[in-house]
């Protein structure tokens, strides 16, 4: 029987891309998978089956959280757990980035993240069990230009991860985070194919990842298997070389 059968699993952004991944995979180790995206997701959730469930909700937003563990209290009234992958990704140089534009990229990448947890470490809190998974991001070791305000929340999202893993553990709750290097999802399928190809000869395998590539090292970190792992961070990235 797999570690995941009937856990609640709660993904955020899993409409598409690497969450999409996260989802399938997760359920079809038997968890019931709860998705979380700012569009409607029903659609996505039949897809996944095993009674999956859907939840609109602007993760970015505190208040939004609230109402997001009261429905899981609702129907499952506990979390096992948490993936915080919703997220933005976009190129802004210096000269153009704004306060507003700054605030906007913590808000998705990190705040959302805090917010999360916050909200859903009560639901683990009750069976003393849990696993968060943050998606992060193999950026946070390159230079890259306009890049600056995704690399610094994705290095908050390490940040916040290291710090609390010694307070979690003390309910038996791990969280760690998963690098995805490329992957195929649609923000990828927009990128120019020679710059992709610039990746490739940089990475060990020689190949675009998939989401069931980052979903598979999600599947590890959530598993019974990792009780001892924690603060950790796991980069799926094909053995890029760093610049």
């Amino acid at each position: 029987m797999s570690t995941h059968q009937n856990k609640v699993a709660v993904i955020t952004g899993g409409r598409r891309g690497i969450g999409r991944g996260v989802a399938n995979t997760l359920a079809a180790r038997g968890a019931r998978v709860v998705i979380v995206s700012k569009t409607p997701a029903q659609d996505i959730a039949d897809e996944v089956g095993r009674g999956a469930m859907a939840i609109t909700a602007d993760v970015s937003q505190e208040a939004e959280w609230s109402r997001v563990a009261d429905e899981l209290e609702t129907n499952f009234g506990r979390v096992d757990i948490l993936v915080n992958n919703a997220g933005v990704y976009y190129a802004t140089a210096l000269s153009q980035l704004s306060a507003e534009v700054w605030r906007s990229m913590m808000a998705v990448n990190l705040d959302a993240v805090f917010f999360g947890i916050r909200a859903i470490v009560p639901l683990m809190q009750r069976n003393r069990w849990g696993r968060i998974v943050n998606i992060g991001s193999n950026a946070i070791g390159m230079c890259m230009d306009g890049m600056s305000h995704y690399i610094t929340a994705k290095l908050g999202v390490v940040g916040l991860t290291r710090g609390l893993a010694s307070e979690l553990a003390q309910d038996n709750i791990t969280i760690n985070v998963v690098h995805p290097g490329l992957t195929n999802t649609e923000g990828a399928s927009i990128m120019p194919e020679e710059i992709k190809a610039t990746i490739y000869t940089k990475q060990a395998i020689k190949r675009l990842g998939q989401p069931a590539d980052i979903a598979a090292a999600v599947a590890f970190l959530t598993s019974d298997d990792c009780s001892f792992l924690t603060g950790q961070e796991l980069t799926a990235d094909g053995g890029f070389m760093r610049l």
